[in-house]
């Protein structure tokens, strides 16, 4: 088994925090940065676009989105819109590539906000 890492004390993460901002603003280090994309809404026939191109079938889909059939295929015909979180896993697979900075894992993030890395 693993070890879990302690999470380290308020004071020394503030501290640790604002030594970085100075740091940066020095211009002697660089902060790691990520834009998230602005949420959008899908049309059915863009679900289903969606999920064509990713070559799924409404049960395969339906079961990635943990939704049913008939809820995936009301999005499709347009009688019944998906949740905002839907909305964003959609917006994920339509375009993977405009997430890639926002869902890549780095090491300092998980150790600077105290999250185990193993055993979660």
């Amino acid at each position: 088994m693993s070890e879990i890492k302690k999470r380290a004390p308020l004071a020394d993460r503030l501290r640790k925090g604002l030594v970085e901002g100075i740091e940066f603003a020095r211009g002697e280090r660089e902060l790691v940065t990520a834009t998230v994309p602005a949420g959008k809404t899908f049309t059915g026939d863009e679900v289903t676009a969606i999920r064509t191109r990713r070559r799924l079938s409404q049960a395969q889909f339906a079961k990635l989105l943990a939704v049913s059939i008939k809820t995936l295929q009301s999005w499709e015909q347009g009688v019944r819109k998906p949740s905002k979180p839907t909305m964003r896993l959609l917006q994920i697979f339509d375009a993977p590539e405009e997430f890639r900075s926002v869902l890549a894992v780095h090491e300092t993030s998980a150790e600077y906000s105290g999250e185990r890395k193993e055993g979660r």
